[in-house]
């Protein structure tokens, strides 16, 4: 028989493996969820919940994200997109499908043809990522036999997921939709940040190029080019560039007339031929004779002609003359300053020492030309670019310096290490507080009392003297017996009853002895 304490460690020790084991079999048992889908409307949620269940698909609910099993969600995303989910709420050319040829007017099919090139316009801006909501809403006039000149606008509202809508963005999503509908010009289509409100305004020309922003990441891309093409050559931390975009502000239009007087090109030419023809007498006064056609006597009688042919050309020319226009638009680069700081070399001695020394005058012309090739330097514009060698100072050392323990090159799986351990413990629990206890302390056995003891005494013997109660108590099981004396007495009477009765009968006769000499 186990002792009290010992059936209480025992039990909870049961009730601790028991917790362990059902622990480990749920966990192994959960599976691992993943999002399927978050930052829905509540009636897009309720859709795909609804579809999860028929499904019958694992689904948890946290706030207003959705999560499946993460070797379900594949699976769940595209069953869900063959039933059109989730929906964005937005409907497009499907809104055509519902008109019949009876009981449709030309203003009831309008109406939906506007909505649905709205829907579509809608649908295709969300296709980008930073943006999570879009309307789309556009102003055709109806067209009438005396209007003119009525153009068809538009006005677009998008919310991004963070920040702000950049220009170039608005500039895409202003053509997009000026390219959808006939007639519309990109000016008249107004993009709004539904947070920071109007980015482009309708009826004005874009100033995209001239942004502070696309200056500072032009300048941000050269800046980087640089440092990149320096470092490989001075080290990483030995470099500072700083790039400095001026931009043209204001529109112009420069027409430029060349005339060069050393050429001259023919643009026109004549040309004249004329003959004349005469005839006449040598001497002597008018006769009839002399009017009377030539004959072959004419010159016998003294007659005389003549024959005068005459040729002319005149060419035109005119001085060669080139004709240019040029176009400045704001935006354009004007002016653009570079400065390049480039610490001084490093040199270790031959005692070990590191001695810094400037930069050969060789060395910094050869970063002149390969900063000039990166930039695009134009000196006609006006461009510098500046290069200096100086000594930096060395940076003060903050905190300890990382490095890697024994234990880095390892790769450990947690997941797998916890189980292990937990494991482990439960083996541990058990055997200290179950196996050892069983081992070490059986469960006590009151060896027999020797016989011969017992015998030697005999009936009339003297249990009460110190020799029997000396020999009792010399028995190796009263000894060595690790149980309570009262739980061995007990068990000592249980199986020797006759010897015990004797025992107890002469402790009663000796006390009772005792009281009466005391009493004469």
């Amino acid at each position: 028989m186990l002792q009290p304490q010992k059936k209480i460690v025992v039990v909870l020790a049961v009730i601790a493996t028991l917790v362990t084991f059902f622990g480990l079999v749920r966990v192994v048992n959960t599976p691992s969820m993943a999002l399927l889908y978050s930052g829905l409307d509540s009636a897009t949620s309720g859709e795909i919940i609804a579809s999860l269940e028929q499904k019958a698909i694992l689904f948890e609910i946290r706030g207003n994200a959705i999560y499946v099993d993460s070797g379900e969600r594949d699976k769940a995303r595209l069953s869900l997109a063959t039933e059109g989910l989730p929906s964005n709420g937005i409907a497009g050319y499907e809104l055509l499908d519902s008109l019949s040829g009876f009981g449709t007017t030309s203003q009831m099919f309008d109406a939906a043809y506007w909505r649905a090139k709205e829907g579509e316009l809608a649908r295709t801006i969300l296709a980008s990522a930073r943006i999570s909501m879009a309307r789309v809403h556009i102003a055709n006039p109806v067209q009438q036999p005396f209007s003119r000149g009525v153009e068809p606008s538009a006005s677009v509202t998008v919310s991004v997921r963070s920040g702000i809508l950049d220009v170039g963005q608005a500039e895409a999503i202003r053509y997009m939709v000026a390219s959808a509908v006939s007639g519309m010009v990109p000016e008249q289509v107004a993009v709004i940040d539904s947070e920071y409100g109007i980015i482009l305004q309708s009826g004005t020309a874009s100033n995209f190029r001239s942004g502070a922003g696309e200056l500072d990441a032009r300048a941000q891309e050269l800046r980087e080019n640089v440092e990149r093409l320096l470092t490989a050559r001075v080290g990483a931390g030995n470099v500072v560039v700083e790039v400095m975009i001026e931009a043209q502000t204001e529109s112009e239009t420069i027409t430029e007339r060349i005339l060069d007087p050393e050429r001259s090109v023919p643009i026109s030419s004549d040309s004249e031929t004329s003959t004349e023809t005469s005839s006449g007498g040598v001497g002597g006064a008018v006769t009839v004779a002399s009017n009377l056609p030539d004959t072959g006597d004419s010159a016998a009688n003294g007659q005389n002609s003549r024959n005068q042919s005459q040729s002319r050309e005149r060419i035109n020319y005119e001085i060669s003359e080139t004709v240019r226009e040029r176009i400045q638009l704001p935006g354009d680069i004007a002016r653009l300053s570079v400065a390049v700081l480039i610490n001084y070399e490093s040199i270790i001695g031959p005692n070990g020492e590191t001695t810094s020394v400037p930069r050969s005058e060789t060395e910094i012309a050869a970063f002149q030309a390969l900063v000039q090739s990166t930039v695009g330097f134009n000196a006609d514009r006006g461009d510098v670019i500046t290069i200096e060698t100086m000594q930096f100072p060395e940076p003060p050392v903050l905190g300890t310096v990382a490095s890697a323990g024994f234990l880095s090159g390892y790769a450990f799986n947690i997941p797998a290490m916890l189980q292990m351990a937990v494991l482990a413990i439960v083996t541990l629990t058990l055997g200290m507080f179950v196996v050892k206890p069983i081992l070490t302390n059986p469960a006590p056995q009151l060896n027999r009392l020797p016989l011969e003891s017992v015998a030697a005494l005999g009936n009339n013997a003297d249990y009460g003297s110190p020799g029997a109660l000396t020999e009792l108590s010399e028995v190796p099981a009263l000894e060595n017996s690790a149980k309570d004396p009262i739980e061995i007495l007990r068990e000592t009477i249980a199986q020797r009853s006759e010897e015990s009765g004797h025992l107890l009968r002469n402790w009663i006769e000796t006390e009772a002895q005792k009281e009466k000499e005391q009493v004469t």
